[in-house]
């Protein structure tokens, strides 16, 4: 009896590890988002002292603001690269920090 019981577990065994998995599940991919307001990239607030600067930093935060909306993600992550460097120095210029 107890022979008959293990192979039954052996059998039962061996079948489940027989059989085929399924495949993997596809990730689902949310679609990047294309409907940022202005205030989601910061535009309109007061970046520094002189509003001459803040209109120029807005010019460009728009820019990428504008991309995202409607260009491929790693396109406007190399604009938004570079214009975070010009908003910096900008930022950093004597004129806009005084």
């Amino acid at each position: 009896m107890k022979l008959y019981l293990l192979l039954f577990i052996v059998v039962t065994l061996s079948v489940d590890g027989c059989k085929q998995k399924p495949p993997p599940d596809e990730p689902s991919r949310t679609p990047p988002r294309t409907d940022f307001s202005p205030e989601d990239f910061g535009i309109g607030r007061k970046h520094t002292k002189n509003q001459t600067c803040n209109r120029e930093i807005d010019q460009l935060l728009e820019q990428a603001r504008v991309c995202y909306g409607s260009r491929p993600t790693s396109e406007c992550e190399v604009l938004q690269r570079g214009n975070s460097d010009k908003i910096g120095r900008i930022k950093n210029s004597s004129r806009c920090s005084h």
